[in-house]
C-alpha cells in the first residue's frame, strides 16, 4: 500500500449561537478554522485526519507520497497526518486503530469541554452549556482581563453537583502572588485543578505549590520529566502523535502520575484521541478536545458525550467516516466576521480603559490573555494579575450608542477615564 495523494480542505464550520461572536473576537479565525486531510493510496483506501487551523499540503506531499503508511508506525510528528495514517492502517487490516497502539484498557474515555475567559455571567452560561452536552469538566485559560474568583463564583452558581472547572494559568506568575488566589478558589466546590501556575523553570515554586494546594497541580508546558521530579500531580501532553503519546504514557506509568491529552479539533480528532488514550494506563484525567464548539462537523458520525465520557469507536481505522457533502459545504463557508468592536476594561476604583483588538493580526491571537499584548501597557491600571478587581467586556455599534465616536478616539491607541 502506497500513498498516492494528499488532499487538504480548509473548512469553517459555524459555532453555537450563544458564544460565536465572543469566540470570533477573542481568538479570531485561528481557532474557528480547521483543515481536513484526505490521504489516498494505490489500494483505493482513504485515510482521514484533521488539523486545527491552516495546514500546507506541500511539505506533507514531499515527505509522505510514495511511502507505505506502515512506515510511520509510532511517528512523533505531523499529528493530522498521523491520524490519517492510523486510519489507513486500521482499514487495511480491518482493525480499530487502537489495536496498532496497544492493548485496550478502557472502552470509554473521559473528556472535558473548553472555552475562553469571559465575564462572570458568560462563564456561568459556558458551564450550563457544557453540562447540558454531557460534560463533567470545563477547562479554560484564565486571563489578566477578568477576576478569576468572580468567574469561579458565577460558575459555582450555575454548576450542577459534581461539575468541575480546570483553571489553566499562563505559567507567568510567582508563588507569592498566585498562592492567595488559589486559596480563594479552593473554597469553591466547582474548582477542580490548576494548570501551569508558574514558569516551569521555577521547580521550587512547583514543589511549594504542591505542598500548599489542596487541589491537583497540572503541568502542560514542561517536559515529561517533571513527573519523575515530583513537580506535579498530573501532566498534560498537547497535540501528541502516537509515538509521543506512548512515550509520555510510559513515563507517567513509571512515575505513577495521571496524564491528560489535549488535541484540538472536531470529531476526527476526538476519535483519534479516544483510540490513543484507550491503551494508556495512566491516561485517566479528562482529555480536552473542541468538538462541542461547532454546531456541525464533516463526519457521518458524532461522538456523544455520556456521563462525561465518549466511547472508543469500534469500526476499522478511526471508526468515523467523512461526509463529502458537508465537506464541500463548509469548504465554501466563510469565517465569522467579528465586526468592529472595542475592548472595555472596567476597574472597581472607577477607571475604564477602551482599546481596539484585532485577533487576526500576526501575534494577536492570544492578546486578550495579557494586558501587555493587548495595549502594550500604554494605559493605566493595576499591575497585571488574575485577581484584580476588574471586569472586561466588548462594545460595538449594537450595544453602544456613541460607538462611532469612541472608535475614532481609539485610533491612535487606548483611551481611558477615571470616575471620582
Amino acid at each position: 500500500m502506497r500513498i498516492t495523494e494528499i488532499e487538504c480542505h480548509p473548512v469553517f464550520i459555524p459555532y453555537h449561537d450563544f458564544n460565536a461572536q465572543l469566540l470570533a473576537r477573542y481568538h479570531g479565525r485561528a481557532i474557528q478554522g480547521r483543515t481536513i486531510l484526505v490521504v489516498h493510496t494505490d489500494s483505493g483506501l482513504e485515510g482521514y485526519g484533521e488539523s486545527w487551523g491552516s495546514l500546507d499540503a506541500g511539505p506533507l506531499r514531499q515527505r509522505y507520497l510514495g511511502t507505505d503508511p506502515f512506515d510511520w508506525l509510532n511517528a512523533e510528528a505531523d499529528l493530522a497526518m498521523n491520524m490519517a495514517l492510523y486510519d489507513l492502517m486500521g482499514k487495511h487490516l480491518g482493525l480499530p486503530a487502537w489495536k496498532l497502539m496497544g492493548r485496550k484498557l478502557r472502552s470509554w474515555v473521559p473528556v472535558a469541554a473548553w472555552t475562553v475567559s469571559q465575564p462572570p455571567e458568560a462563564m456561568a452560561e459556558e458551564v450550563r452549556q457544557a453540562a447540558r452536552r454531557g460534560y463533567h469538566w470545563l477547562k479554560y485559560h484564565v486571563d489578566e482581563l477578568q477576576n478569576t474568583v468572580d468567574q469561579a463564583e458565577a460558575m459555582q452558581e450555575a454548576a450542577p453537583r459534581g461539575f468541575k472547572v480546570h483553571f489553566d494559568f499562563n505559567a507567568n506568575a510567582d508563588v507569592y502572588t498566585i498562592l492567595p488566589l488559589l486559596k480563594e478558589l479552593e473554597r469553591l466546590p466547582v474548582a477542580g485543578r490548576f494548570e501551569d501556575l508558574v514558569p516551569i523553570s521555577d521547580e521550587e515554586g512547583y514543589r511549594q505549590l504542591r505542598a500548599k494546594c489542596t487541589l491537583p497541580v497540572i503541568v502542560h508546558h514542561g517536559p515529561p520529566e517533571v513527573m519523575v521530579k515530583g513537580l506535579c500531580d498530573g501532566y498534560m501532553a498537547g497535540h501528541a502523535p502516537v509515538g509521543h503519546a506512548m512515550k509520555v504514557g510510559a513515563i507517567a506509568e513509571a512515575a505513577n502520575v495521571p496524564v491528560m491529552y489535549q488535541q484540538c479539533g472536531g470529531t476526527l480528532n476526538q476519535a483519534f484521541l479516544a483510540h490513543e488514550v484507550a491503551v494508556l494506563r495512566k491516561a485517566t484525567l479528562d482529555h480536552v478536545n473542541l468538538c462541542h464548539l461547532w454546531q456541525d462537523d464533516v463526519t457521518l458520525e458524532r461522538m456523544e458525550v455520556v456521563g462525561g465520557s465518549v466511547a472508543v469507536p469500534e469500526g476499522p481505522g478511526l471508526g468515523v467516516n467523512l461526509d463529502r457533502k458537508k465537506l464541500e459545504r463548509y469548504r465554501a463557508a466563510l469565517p465569522i466576521d467579528p465586526g468592529r468592536f472595542l475592548v472595555r476594561l472596567r476597574y472597581a476604583d472607577g477607571l475604564t480603559v477602551l482599546t481596539r483588538h484585532d485577533p487576526d493580526q500576526p501575534g494577536q491571537a492570544d492578546a486578550l490573555r495579557f494586558q501587555g499584548r493587548l495595549h502594550g501597557y500604554r494605559a493605566p491600571g493595576h499591575p497585571p494579575a488574575y485577581a484584580n478587581a476588574i471586569t472586561t467586556d466588548m462594545l460595538d455599534e449594537a450595544n453602544t450608542p456613541d460607538f462611532a465616536q469612541l472608535w475614532a478616539q481609539t485610533e491612535a491607541g487606548p483611551v481611558w477615564h477615571q470616575k471620582g
